[in-house]
């Protein structure tokens, strides 16, 4: 197996390396942040047991997309024949089911079968913790009767020793300073190959050597784009810092009306320039998904007729160079 295995990832290595279909569990998990390698297991998994009839390899947003096709079409006979047949089913990204009702109940009939035929799942879940309780108590218990393996952070030094493999396998000529400097700043092995990319680009569109000074400029130039690009948290702190509070308040369980209404607007405007679901982003205010609807909802009717309100999300939305006709 070439992967970088250290203390991290090891007990998902050898499972994934040293896995034999009659003595697995009925549901292996293998869970962890994100970036740590869960993804390629599970494709290497997939590799190494392709010869083998009844493998099928799918995520779960692709699982969740056949299943509302199928339904729509009238051909759920055929998607159930493809799923509910197989010896081993691979999934990748379960945590992409969260709200999604109708097709974590087809995915639990799904596990019935293949569990009464004898067969087996693999299944990788973005999760600093196993928390399951998106698929409601009957899926969450079953899949938790089986065997749950997480993968860890890497730490500073695992991911400097995984940037020099990078780099030497790649016969890359790249200062010992910058991995050192990578592997304090990022912390995931993802994000750090991406990072190496980015920072070998940015060296040649400026015709510079890769050296510390070089990563330097490019960090620079890497962080004043971050702040600009528009994702959950910078909407969160520019709408927090434009309408005077803490982020830590639009995170709190506070509910004084002037910071109900701080997080309103952030609640909504992270919903039409991030597109990201209700529950996506519930996590990030630390409350459940209805009452971040209920938000929208109440940001919505008060941007159809209060000016000042309308003042800000406009000068929020200038930030981030988004257009948007507000009326």
């Amino acid at each position: 197996m070439n992967w970088f295995v250290r203390d991290f990832n090891i007990r998902a290595c050898r499972l994934v390396k040293k896995f034999q279909f009659e003595n697995a569990a009925n549901v292996t998990l293998i869970y962890g942040p994100s970036g740590v390698g869960k993804s390629v297991l599970l494709q290497y998994l997939y590799k190494k047991n392709q010869t083998e009839k009844g493998l099928v390899i799918t995520d779960a947003l692709a699982f969740a997309r056949q299943y509302a096709y199928a339904a729509q079409e009238r051909k759920l006979n055929q998607f159930r024949e493809r799923y509910r047949t197989t010896r081993l089913l691979l999934i990748d990204d379960l945590q992409c089911l969260a709200g999604k009702a109708k097709t974590i109940e087809e995915l639990h009939y799904t596990y019935e079968y293949i569990n009464n035929n004898g067969g087996k799942l693999v299944i990788t879940c973005e999760a600093d913790r196993l928390d399951l309780g998106f698929l409601g108590e009957r899926l969450a218990s079953r899949f938790l009767s089986g065997v749950a393996i997480p993968i860890e952070r890497p730490q500073e030094f695992e991911l400097e020793a995984f940037l020099e493999e990078y780099v030497h396998q790649r016969r890359l000529f790249i200062a010992k300073s910058v991995l050192k400097m990578v592997s304090e700043r990022i912390d995931n092995l993802a994000d750090a190959v991406k990072t190496i990319e980015d920072y070998i680009k940015f060296a040649e569109l400026h015709e510079d050597e890769l050296s510390l000074a070089c990563f330097n400029a490019y960090w620079y130039e890497k962080e004043r784009k971050m702040l600009k690009a528009p994702d959950p948290m910078n909407i969160i702190r520019n709408v927090a810092q434009s309408m005077g509070v803490s982020v830590e308040d639009l995170q709190s369980a506070s509910r004084k009306k002037t910071i109900n209404e701080v997080r309103e607007m952030a609640i909504y405007t992270v919903r039409n320039l991030c597109h990201i679901s209700f529950p996506a982003i519930a996590h990030y205010f630390n409350r459940n998904h209805n009452s971040i609807i209920l938000s929208y909802q109440k940001m919505q009717d008060k941007l159809v007729k209060d000016k000042e309100l309308i003042k800000i999300y406009q000068s929020v939305l200038n930030y981030f160079d988004h257009e948007e006709t507000i009326e």
